[in-house]
């Protein structure tokens, strides 16, 4: 018998039902839809509040909460399936679900067998934010978002990378968005999903409809989560020291990308 994990659901910005099977896979990632094969590559990545594949016709959005699973929990690798739907399910908008299940159904490895390693500073500015990524002998993050709101503000989140910290600290913090840019999203064709389920809704002075945080500072390690399913694809981790400011997916392809590039896999 095969073994793999389902998971199914509305996705967040197509707003469509979707279903996709996770099974083991030895070398890495890859999608699969009607029996063709896209194996996960950094070109062929589109940051819109998400990280969206695509590839010669096959796209899926919003990857980065099973990747960040697939990444964080040292999985050897998973062809994911795409049953029904454009989009991976949103589920609760976190990591949870995913990493509770695949945790039972996808080999691990046995240790890291490389890891990437950068010999000089690598940093990234835009006009709002940066990425910033040092040698280091771990894999460690500083992030720090700034929003105006009563329940945000600055919020910094220090993390340093181990499969139990990544299951514990990051793995069940939720995505957000402000009530306010629903609407903007919307005619953009994203955040299309009908209903708030999943995703912590931002009211001008607090939380949409009972919604009640897992963390004080569950904002700001959502971000961090996005950033580990934004550098899956590295594959391996790695040894660095990451300082973002006001970053999002974008810087964080961008450092990946650069990672990749000027550093050294070994």
């Amino acid at each position: 018998m095969v073994k793999f994990a389902e998971f199914e659901g509305e996705g967040a910005h197509t707003g469509e039902y979707a279903r996709i099977r996770v099974f083991d896979h030895y070398d890495w990632i890859i999608f699969e839809k009607d029996g063709k094969l896209f194996p996960l590559d950094i070109n062929k990545v589109e940051t819109r509040w998400a990280t969206i594949f695509a590839h010669n016709g096959f796209v899926v959005f919003t990857i980065e909460h099973l990747l960040a699973a697939i990444y964080g929990l040292s999985l050897r690798g998973a062809r994911i399936t795409l049953e029904q739907g454009r989009e991976i399910p949103l589920l609760d908008g976190s990591s949870l679900d995913f990493v509770s299940i695949l945790a039972r159904t996808i080999e691990k490895l046995d240790e890291e067998e490389k890891h990437w390693h950068i010999k000089e500073p690598i940093e990234i500015n835009t006009e709002e934010g940066f990425i910033r990524a040092t040698p280091s002998d771990k894999f460690e993050i500083s992030y720090t978002i700034e929003f105006d709101h009563p329940l945000i503000g600055k919020q910094t989140f220090e993390y340093t990378y181990s499969e139990d910290s990544f299951v514990e600290e990051l793995a069940p913090a939720r995505t957000f968005v402000p009530l306010s840019a629903i609407e903007k999203l919307r005619k953009q064709g994203l955040a299309q999903k009908k209903d708030p389920d999943g995703v912590i809704v931002l009211t001008p002075t607090g939380l949409y409809d009972g919604i009640k945080l897992r963390f004080r500072d569950e904002f700001v390690r959502h971000k961090v989560l996005d950033l580990i399913g934004d550098l899956s694809f590295l594959q391996f981790k790695p040894m660095v020291s990451i300082e973002a400011y006001r970053a999002g997916h974008r810087l964080h392809i961008a450092l990946a990308r650069e990672i990749m590039t000027r550093g050294e896999l070994r």
